[in-house]
């Protein structure tokens, strides 16, 4: 390993936990969680986008391409390889990553959504870090990124059948990856949201580390999910909502409100077929990710997979 001929490095004094994730899955949450703990620290103060580590070094390259893209790009999966190649990798990221931490902490932690790629590339860096990485349903994460992205984001580049092939695609990914993590910690956002003591319970022994209780409240197991309504009726109700919500506005927000409902109008008329696209397509590969396409407030217990090429979904 690259890592094991730094042994008086200063890393070696800390626990490094690296937290990964698709965008709208919940690792800002949980990383902010982990850094609240009084013997950790997150990266503070970077000027960066969610001072995601990936975005301040130049180590490796971070996120290329948008949301519904970069775990497809060649350089989107580092290995051992990768890292073997850069013997000064781990002294290059301590260098760009440590005036951010507060040093006097154990605990460091660093969270970019690339990490779900790059676990055997970070490992190989830094044999004694930990991962945690949050997934939450693609259909769900898809909708939640179609949300996100307002006009100026570039919504339409969000195709929705394209997101959650790419959701698959990441996880396949960062399955065949976790059969190589020693120290490895995957958290269902459904799980996290259900049961938050037991879930940051299993966090906090992972890191050996306590975590402040009341942090968060279980959600209501019977609640409505405003994402499995739209999923479920196509969505007639949120387009009413939408359309209220857009007459009570004109003319008093920034933007173009039409615009939106423009975009809103289209959604609800694809979504019936993005389900039968996906379905068709992708539905497969998801169960075996231990979620279920008509269930979108659940998920199996994580469990290793063995995953094959992705569909294309386009």
């Amino acid at each position: 390993m690259s890592g094991t001929s730094t042994s008086g490095a200063p890393w070696n004094d800390h626990r490094l936990a690296f937290v990964g994730g698709l965008h709208r899955s919940g690792t800002a949450l949980v990383a902010r969680i982990i850094g609240s703990s009084h013997d950790a620290s997150g990266l503070t103060g970077t000027g960066a986008a969610m001072d995601e580590g990936q975005h301040i070094q130049d180590a490796y390259a971070g996120a290329l391409g948008n949301t519904s893209q970069w775990s497809f790009h060649p350089q989107a999966h580092l290995t051992e390889e990768d890292a073997q190649r850069a013997p000064d990798a781990a002294a290059r990221l301590w260098q760009s990553w440590s005036p951010y931490w507060d040093l006097d902490r154990t605990v460091l932690v660093e969270k970019s959504t690339p990490n779900l790629t790059k676990m055997r590339y970070l490992q190989e860096v830094f044999p004694r870090a930990r991962f945690v990485v949050v997934t939450r349903h693609p259909v769900v994460q898809a909708l939640a990124v179609r949300k996100w992205a307002t006009r100026t984001r570039g919504r339409f580049t969000y195709g929705f059948p394209r997101l959650v092939e790419h959701w698959v695609h990441a996880h396949d990914v960062f399955a065949q990856d976790a059969l190589h993590i020693e120290n490895l910690l995957v958290l269902r956002y459904e799980h996290l949201m259900r049961e938050p003591a037991r879930e940051l319970d299993r966090v906090a022994r992972f890191l050996d580390l306590e975590l402040p209780g009341g942090g968060l409240r279980p959600v209501d197991a019977d609640r409505g999910n405003r994402y499995a309504e739209l999923w479920e009726t196509g969505g007639r109700g949120h387009l009413a909502g939408r359309v209220r919500n857009h007459l009570a506005h004109i003319g008093s927000r920034r933007g173009t409100p039409r615009g939106d409902l423009v975009r809103d109008v289209t959604d609800v008329a694809l979504l019936p077929r993005y389900r039968s696209v996906v379905s068709e397509h992708l539905g497969e590969r998801i169960r075996a990710h231990g979620y279920d396409l008509d269930v979108l407030d659940r998920a199996a217990p994580w469990a290793p997979v063995q995953v094959g090429p992705t569909a294309d979904a386009r």
